[in-house]
Order: C-alpha cells, then sequence, then structure tokens
C-alpha cells in the first residue's frame, strides 16, 4: 500500500515538471519542438486565462491618465489659469500612469507579456471625451465617473481571480493591495469635491465659489 502511494507521489511529481521534460527532451539526440524548453517561464495559477483582462486594465489606465493630463493643461492655460484644478488632474495623471508602469511589471513578473492592443473593457461616450468644453465642476463629475469606471473593474478583476477554477490568490492580493484602497479613497475624494463645489455654488457667486475652491485646491494638494 505504501509502495503505490509513494509511487503515485512520484508520478505526479514528475508530471509536473514541465520545464525539466522541456529541458530533458532538449538535450536528447533526438530533440522535440525543435529543441525549445517552453513550459521553463514564470506562468502559474491563472495568470494565462485572466492575461487579457489585466491588458485591458493596463490599457484603462493609461488611456485615463491621458484625459487627466488633458484636463489639467486645460486649466493650466492662462485663460483658465486653474492652478489648484491643473494640480488636481496632474496628481491623478500621474498616480493611474503608475498603477499602469506596476501592472505592467507584475504582468512580466507572472511570466506574461503586455499587449497594448487590447482595449479597456468600457468604452468612453462622445460627450465625455469634449474634455475642452468642461467647467469646473463638470470636470470633477467626469474625474469621479474615469476613477469610478476604474475602480469597479478592479474589483471585478478581485473577483475574477478569486472565483476562478485555479483561484489565484496571488492577482487577488495584488489588485486588492495596489488598487481597490487606493481607487477608492480617489472616489471618496473628488465626490467630496464635486459636492462641496456644489454647495459653494449655491450658496455664493458663481466666479468666487470657483476662485475659493480652486485655491482651497492649490493648498492641499
Amino acid at each position: 500500500m505504501m509502495f503505490f502511494a509513494l509511487l503515485s507521489i512520484f508520478l505526479l511529481t514528475a508530471s509536473a515538471e514541465y520545464c525539466y521534460n522541456d529541458v530533458e527532451s532538449a538535450c536528447s539526440t533526438n530533440p522535440k519542438n525543435g529543441g525549445l524548453i517552453l513550459n521553463c517561464n514564470a506562468q502559474y495559477g491563472a495568470i494565462e486565462p485572466l492575461q487579457a483582462d489585466l491588458q485591458s486594465f493596463v490599457n484603462a489606465n493609461i488611456e485615463t491618465s491621458f484625459e487627466f493630463l488633458l484636463m489639467s493643461t486645460h486649466f493650466g492655460n492662462y485663460e483658465a489659469s486653474r492652478e489648484g484644478f491643473k494640480g488636481l488632474y496632474r496628481k491623478l495623471s500621474d498616480q493611474s500612469w503608475e498603477d499602469a508602469i506596476n501592472l505592467i511589471k507584475y504582468i512580466a513578473k507572472r511570466g506574461g507579456r503586455m499587449d497594448l492592443n487590447q482595449l479597456p473593457r468600457f468604452k468612453k461616450s462622445v460627450k465625455e471625451s469634449k474634455i475642452l468644453e468642461l467647467t469646473e465642476l463638470n470636470s470633477l463629475a467626469k474625474a469621479l465617473d474615469s476613477e469610478k469606471q476604474l475602480a469597479s473593474e478592479a474589483l471585478r478583476l478581485h473577483a475574477q481571480a478569486q472565483h476562478h477554477t485555479k483561484q489565484d490568490a496571488d492577482i487577488a492580493h495584488y489588485i486588492e493591495e495596489h488598487f481597490t484602497e487606493s481607487l477608492s479613497e480617489r472616489v471618496r475624494n473628488l465626490a467630496g469635491h464635486s459636492n462641496d463645489l456644489k454647495n459653494l455654488l449655491d450658496d455664493r457667486d458663481p466666479s468666487v465659489s470657483v476662485f475659493l475652491f480652486d485655491e482651497y485646491l492649490k493648498n492641499t494638494l
């Protein structure tokens, strides 16, 4: 009985050593697959089936980063001259860009590769793309919607990694640690900014309210 148990363990171990088998085959007198060692990579768990979704999330962050950068430029020109809004959107742009770079590194760490042609899962409407026509309050609303989309996608990826047949806890932990907490904080801050500015516009002269709120943003960034 003990013999069969040990034999089963040996067979399972041998069948799992795919890289070893590739190397052994490549070094034999009759190498298979042209001598390639295809299985000698860092892939394991659910990285392969989830790779496309992770790539899409990278591109979503890159797209959002450029949108925030354009919004920052819009409010930082000599006509608008809103240094607070300029700084806020530049900070958000840098955060999304950094998130994208970190996720690309994680995909590579898990043995995957980046595909910049993998489009984001959510699409922007034509109305949302008119960044240069946004007022200060409209821009906060657009920024809030963009961060909510990223946050929702992060939650979806987290759930997929947890409930996948291979249950990749490492991907779920990475998304939770690097995205969900950070994005929830950004969503909360932008929701607060939107409501605060709306209340100021109701109680004061609009031009004075926007000026004061912009000064507040500039001093708190």
